[in-house]
């Protein structure tokens, strides 16, 4: 049994739009305290079956890789400007002449489990509402992405995996 530290854990954020004024790679920081405050998952299965009149079954595999990373930071955190700011950029170029956006790119390392994912092309789909109240205190942002790879590893308390002897 070991004690987990979400310190240990980096969530790295590398975006870039004209006019954007904020760190072009950064970690994230401005969470609340709480339990499962990063999650990153697929969209589709690995693979589908179907079962015939006589019960045989035909795995189709899917080639589909896309994912969400979904993640809660305190509203008085910057990230939650910088990627306001992404956000309502993508909105003016459905506005305007629709120039190319650069897709958001992101990594996730748990340094102390030694798992990775990482997060090719993403996008913001929708704005997080606005909301107010004496509890309110989180903003939660969904990035969608093309390609999402899992590395899972042996976990926290494989020692001699990290080095620890």
């Amino acid at each position: 049994m070991f004690q987990y530290s979400f310190a240990n854990v980096d969530l790295i954020i590398d975006m870039d739009f004209p006019g954007y004024t904020g760190p072009r790679q950064f970690k994230v920081q401005g969470y609340a305290a709480g339990e499962n405050l990063i999650s990153i998952a697929r969209k589709a299965p690995i693979a589908n079956t179907i079962f015939g009149a006589y019960g045989d079954m035909v795995v189709s595999m899917q080639r589909i890789r896309a994912g969400d990373l979904v993640f809660p930071v305190l509203m008085n955190s910057p990230e939650n400007q910088y990627f306001q700011d992404f956000a309502n950029y993508f909105q003016e170029q459905a506005d305007a002449d629709g120039l190319l956006v650069q897709p958001i790119q992101a990594k996730l390392k748990d340094n102390m489990g030694l798992d990775e994912a990482q997060c090719i092309n993403g996008v913001i789909l929708a704005i997080p509402a606005l909301v107010r109240g004496q509890t309110a205190q989180t903003v939660t942002w969904v990035i969608t992405f093309e390609k999402v790879i899992i590395h899972r590893k042996a976990g926290g308390d494989d020692y001699e995996e990290l080095g620890i002897t």
